[in-house]
């Protein structure tokens, strides 16, 4: 037992000095290793790094990617190397041969077993012989540097195997005129070697300028994409019929407006191109206009030449359109231009939605032509509503603009003849294309003849404009005015007595002229326009439609009535010469033709201020003769006048509808209507009817004034009232009504006829007080006296408010807030035909108008039509 135990100590004392053995190596081990780390961490501080000097420099080679070199494109150099090195601080300074771009390091790629290297991108300076320069690396061992490399540099080089032409068709142009300018390129080379392709006219950059390249319409297997200007197109490229792997020729149309006068050198342009030495692949991989060589860039290319040819300069003088004549919704054609309407049917409801198609045929491409908005149209105006959306189709000669119309009214038997202005760029000057009518039928919708417009337009308002400052107010009479004005009157006593009689002298010739005035309404209407006619320049437009207003005053006749037959009739009477008479005669027939014929031109005034001082002359001496006889013999006139507006209406109404011949026979009709008006008997239905063919001709104002005027003298007749509320259906604008019915729109009338009746009770009612002289006469008498006091006092403030309301009469037209044009628009909204108000003061030719909810403006008065409330 003891001796197991010394067995098993011994054991055990063997096995704790084993261990502790290794523990001592181990610690050994440890401190060496530890003074290891030391030592290496230590030792690089110590040693000096090794120079460029003491590093062992091996020269390699350089590889250009490229086989052709120029000094517009970036080129590439490859340097291998058999270590990595380091990334060098920064490029080398340009040198005069070579411009560094940059420089890029790639490490070995475990993947590909590819060796390290550097890519440098660079542009050569100069053509000729060049030079790359040795560039040096460095890697922990070796100093690599690269051996000098001299490459050739080219330039483009003009191609005798190359045409081009890029030629303006006409030499003067005027401005928005498209001009179209021939391009033209071909080359006899084959056509897998074209690529990368540049050609930039300088008119594209011109920013005065609009270019438009049409879409091609060739054949899909001689369709070809090209770029030109910075836009790919598609153009038709025609090879030759005997042999097919040649270029051939590419032919096709541009387009260009110029925006400003001016004098434009279209040209020289230049084409380049880069051709491969030797054909490589095909010209286009696969089939798509994009996807050929011309668009391939020079970085894809090896070994190729770059080739240009350049087109002739050909100046462009553009001319400024000229103003006369121009309307104001000028549509921008030009000839030759064709336009051809048509309906999607020939029946429709009333209110319903109706597709008109305007085609326009012209050369000018699909992007330069437009149309002005047809909802200015005025054989539109009170017939159809147009929406201002309109909808356009390419063709190969021009476009189609799709417009959606409403009819407003079942009467209505055709869509109207549109006229259109457009410019003749060889005569020089505008004029007019006049489409067809097109006969429609229009259907009542559940018994309704007419469409609510306004309820397409429950959004419009009339949003107010916060720019922009009123018109100057009026001042009142204040006390020190008044004192000033006194002492200035006390202080210069004689000095006034004195002025005031020798002033009377030269101011009685003026007051008997102005008592003649006032005495005889023919003469007074005779001088104003007269004095009218004398402030128009000779030889236009205006001199001429006063001239007109003139006549027509002088023989008691409605302005724009005045005819042909009036001049050789009623002239002839007050014995004018005949010289003259055929001089108006003449001027007359060649303005007609200006004003109706469908070819529109520029009549030739001649001068009138002779002719009319000769006239005025007569008319002074009969003037109290033709008013004796104006006044004796109304009747007759008048009845003369109601035949004749008859006559005409029969004639519109039997015309082909919508065209300006019928649209100008219903004005005619109107205005003698309107002149019928002055026999006192037929007022009332004479300006109803004047408002029926105002309404024919699509003058919704001019009907609504016509209809309101005939109120004064039938106010309660049904058909009047039906009438109105029909046109006014058809206006655009709908203002919320504010104001109460007042009593100044009571017929002037009517009042007068209730003060008669009313003042032959009183005068009754008094003979009978006289006779009886009770309290109850009394009473009555006093009631009926009050009567006729409030009777009179209606019948002088309507008098007075008589012409104090009116409706606008012109498409359109904006409000200010003064009376000029300098003014700022008293709304964002134009105001349309048939906006009706009251007038608050006027000014000059202006007019200072409230409208029914209480908001104000200034409008042209010449653009509006007042109501008159006489007897």
């Amino acid at each position: 037992m003891s001796r197991r135990w010394h067995i098993e100590l011994l054991r055990t004392l063997g096995i704790v000095l084993a261990l502790a053995a290794a523990n001592v190596a181990g610690a050994q081990l440890d401190n060496e290793d530890a003074d290891a780390q030391v030592s290496s961490t230590v030792a690089p501080a110590t040693e000096a790094p090794a120079t460029d000097s003491e590093l062992e420099v091996v020269e390699i080679p350089i590889k250009l990617k490229e086989q052709s070199w120029f000094t517009d494109v970036v080129a590439t150099a490859v340097i291998e190397f058999p270590e990595a090195v380091e990334q060098p601080e920064s490029l080398p300074p340009d040198d005069k041969d070579v411009a560094f771009v940059g420089l890029e390091l790639n490490a070995p790629s475990t993947s590909h077993l590819r060796q390290p290297d550097a890519v440098v991108r660079f542009v050569p300076q100069h053509p000729g012989v060049s030079v790359f320069p040795s560039l040096e690396f460095r890697s922990a061992t070796h100093l690599y540097r690269t051996l000098p490399t001299q490459f050739l540099v080219s330039v483009p080089q003009p191609s005798s195997n190359m045409q081009f032409e890029f030629r303006p068709e006409k030499t003067s142009v005027y401005v928005g005129e498209p001009t179209r300018v021939n391009v033209k390129w071909s080359s006899q080379e084959e056509t897998n070697r074209f690529r990368s392709l540049q050609c930039y006219p300088d008119i594209f950059r011109n920013h005065d300028a609009e270019v438009v390249i049409p879409r091609c319409t060739a054949p899909e297997e001689l369709q070809m994409g090209m770029p030109i200007g910075g836009r790919r197109i598609i153009v038709p490229r025609v090879p030759p019929d005997d042999k097919p792997a040649l270029f051939g020729t590419v032919e096709f149309p541009l387009f260009i407006r110029f925006h400003e006068p001016n004098t434009v050198n279209i040209g020289p342009t230049r084409l380049e191109c880069a051709l491969l030495k030797s054909p490589e692949g095909a010209f286009a991989p696969y089939a798509a206009y994009y996807n050929n060589g011309l668009f391939e860039p020079f970085s894809a290319l090896k070994s190729y030449e770059r080739v240009y040819v350049e087109s002739e300069q050909t100046p462009v003088r553009v001319l400024p359109l000229p103003s006369e004549h121009r309307s104001e919704w000028f549509s921008g054609l030009f000839t030759p231009c064709k336009i051809d309407v048509t309906s999607a049917t020939d029946e429709i409801t009333v209110g319903q939605v109706l597709q008109i198609d305007v085609r326009v045929h012209s050369d000018a491409p699909h992007g330069m032509l437009e149309l002005p908005p047809l909802s200015l149209q005025r054989s539109l105006r009170g017939r159809f509503h147009v929406s201002s959306e309109m909808g356009r189709t390419w063709h190969p000669d021009g476009t189609s603009f799709r417009i959606r119309v409403r009819p407003l009214t079942t009467n209505i038997t055709a869509f109207p003849s549109l006229r259109i202005q457009v410019f003749d760029a060889e005569a020089g000057e505008y004029r007019f294309i006049q489409t067809a009518a097109i006969p429609l039928k229009v259907l009542a919708d559940d018994g309704r003849d007419f469409f609510e417009v306004r309820s397409l337009l429950a959004e419009r308002t009339l949003t107010d404009q916060p720019e922009g400052v009123w018109h100057n107010a009026q001042p009142g009479i204040m006390s020190p005015f008044l004192n000033h004005a006194i002492g200035i009157l006390a202080d210069y006593f004689w000095l006034w007595m004195i002025s005031t009689t020798v002033l009377f002298a030269f101011v009685v010739p003026w007051v008997r002229e102005r008592r003649r005035r006032a005495t005889h309404p023919v003469y007074r209407r005779q001088v104003a326009a007269y004095h009218d006619l004398l402030r128009q320049p000779e030889g236009s437009v205006q001199k001429w439609e006063s001239f007109l207003r003139f006549l027509a005053t002088g023989f008691s006749v409605p302005p724009n009535a005045w005819t042909i037959q009036d001049t050789q009739n009623r002239l002839r009477e007050i014995e004018l010469s005949q010289s003259d008479i055929d001089l108006i005669a003449k001027t007359h027939a060649v303005a007609d033709r200006s004003d109706f014929s469908s070819q529109k031109s520029t009549a030739s005034i001649p001068e009138l201020n002779g002719v009319a001082s000769r006239l005025f002359a007569k008319l002074r001496r009969l003037s109290v003769f033709l008013w004796i006889v104006f006044c004796a013999t109304p009747l007759t006139a008048y009845a003369s006048e109601w035949s004749e507006a008859e006559v005409l209406f029969d004639q519109a109404i039997h015309s082909d509808p919508g065209l300006p011949e019928t649209e100008s026979l219903f004005k005619q009709a109107a205005l003698k209507f309107e002149s019928a008006a002055g026999d006192a008997r037929q007022r009332g239905h004479a300006w109803y009817n004047a408002g029926n063919a105002w309404f024919k001709a699509g003058e919704i104002g001019r009907a609504i004034a016509c209809y309101r005027q005939a109120q004064v003298y039938r106010p309660f007749d049904d058909k009047v009232r039906e009438n109105l509320k029909a046109v006014r259906a058809l206006a655009v604008d709908a203002i919320d009504d504010v104001r109460a019915d007042r009593f100044l729109r009571w017929p002037l009338r009517w009042i007068c006829a209730a003060l008669v009746l009313s003042w032959t009770l009183f005068l009754s009612l008094l003979l009978v007080h006289l006779r009886y002289r009770t309290r109850t006469t009394t009473a009555v008498v006093i009631l009926a006296a009050s009567s006729v006091a409030v009777m009179v006092g209606t019948a002088v403030y309507a008098d007075i408010q008589s012409g104090r309301e009116g409706v606008v009469i012109v498409g359109e037209t904006f409000g200010r807030k003064g009376p000029a044009y300098s003014y700022d628009t008293a709304f964002f909204e134009p105001l349309h035909d048939g906006l009706e108000f009251d007038v608050k003061t006027s000014q000059a030719d202006w007019l200072n108008i409230e409208l029914a909810d209480g908001r104000e403006c200034w409008i042209p008065a010449d653009q509006t039509r007042l109501i008159f409330n006489k007897r």
